[in-house]
């Protein structure tokens, strides 16, 4: 479903596109700029009478212009919609990656205030790259006309929360008040959705062991209980 605000930006390109700008389009329709600027705000839908004009002007289908109901892909706006949707998706993965892989080859080497910076521009970043993977699924969704929810296409889901691993392990002890395991500390990471791995899926007990070892001076490990626990090195 497109948004009175994404309706309006498709029917501005397409007047870009066919009159170079919204004025000459303005202008040959006998309107106003003004009045134009007025009803392609974005603000809410088409009213019917101005769906029916842009539909007799541009061909644009009636129901996308008053509720943003998306047929299937046919028409070229819709194409271009869901083309920009994938764009944007695109580089907002782009740029969280690339974010992500910054802080951490830097982490060490940042003091504490450029580590909490960091941290809010990657929670920013991760968060619009899972809005804009809902525009997208939204389109996707909606452009093949599913008529069952159970076929549709899942959301990405908002994170929660931007720490690194080793810090969500330090949150799932401090919280717990005593040694974990592995395993019980990899379950509370991933039910309270306190790490992100770039592939989605849920975090290992195998990688809480790997980054526990890589930070020797924030935890403890203990060999001789079995499984073995960890607890904070304070």
């Amino acid at each position: 479903m497109a948004t009175p605000k994404q309706v309006a930006s498709s029917i501005k390109e397409i007047i870009k596109h066919k009159y170079g700008n919204l004025n000459t389009y303005a202008a040959e329709k006998n309107i106003t700029p003004t009045q134009l600027y007025s009803l392609l705000n974005g603000k809410e839908y088409l009213s019917l009478f101005s769906a029916v004009r842009f539909s007799a002007d541009f061909d644009i289908n009636i129901d996308y212009c008053t509720k943003g109901k998306l047929p299937i892909f046919s028409p070229e706006h819709d194409y271009n919609l869901l083309l920009d949707a994938a764009t944007e998706f695109y580089f907002a993965v782009r740029d969280e990656d690339k974010a992500s892989e910054e802080y951490e080859s830097k982490y060490d080497d940042l003091s504490p205030e450029d580590q909490n910076q960091f941290k809010k521009v990657l929670e920013k970043l991760r968060i619009d790259k899972a809005k804009a993977g809902c525009v997208l699924v939204d389109l996707l969704n909606a452009g093949w006309d599913e008529e069952n929810p159970n076929e549709n296409i899942e959301k990405p889901i908002i994170p929660k929360s931007s720490m690194k691993l080793h810090e969500a392990i330090q949150e799932v002890i401090r919280e717990s008040g005593k040694a974990l395991t592995f395993t019980e500390i990899a379950k509370q990471i991933n039910a309270q959705k306190l790490y992100t791995r770039k592939d989605g899926q849920p975090v290992p007990a195998s990688q809480i062991s790997a980054r526990v070892k890589n930070y020797p001076q924030l935890f403890l490990v203990n060999n001789e209980s079995s499984p073995k626990s960890v607890s904070l090195n304070y």
